[in-house]
């Protein structure tokens, strides 16, 4: 299930509730001290910022307004209170446009070695 729909549906009802509970527990806060090293990766580090985020708001509807649930309400989303787990990973779409992304950087790298290959890249005469 997408963040957005987990959302709208535990809004204003006890998984809410159990959510900002589970978003404040040790266990939570500890992984807050790793995720602020992953913030800085370009792509992904927004996502971890909005993880974060979510443990400092007392609603999720304060949390919607906030400029973090916008990196974050695409991603598929699940949370396992009896296991005390959230997991949250990419949607099938998110898949499909990386795939195309690293087809595309492949196909650059293919054609720079091809170029080398056949002497379309020699360096100059007197050029270090």
């Amino acid at each position: 299930m997408r963040f957005s729909e987990y959302c709208e549906t535990a809004e204003n009802t006890e998984q809410e509730q159990q959510l900002l509970q589970f978003m404040k527990q040790d266990k939570m806060k500890d992984a807050e001290k790793a995720f602020g090293k992953l913030t800085r990766i370009p792509g992904i580090g927004k996502l971890f910022s909005a993880i974060i985020a979510l443990g400092n708001y007392e609603s999720i509807a304060a949390y919607k307004r906030s400029e973090h649930y916008d990196n974050i309400k695409n991603w598929n989303f699940v949370i396992d209170y009896d296991k005390n787990s959230m997991s949250i990973g990419p949607t099938d779409e998110q898949k499909k446009k990386a795939m195309k992304v690293l087809a595309v950087f492949g196909a650059v790298i293919a054609l720079i070695a091809i170029a080398r290959k056949l002497g379309c890249c020699k360096k100059k005469e007197g050029t270090k």
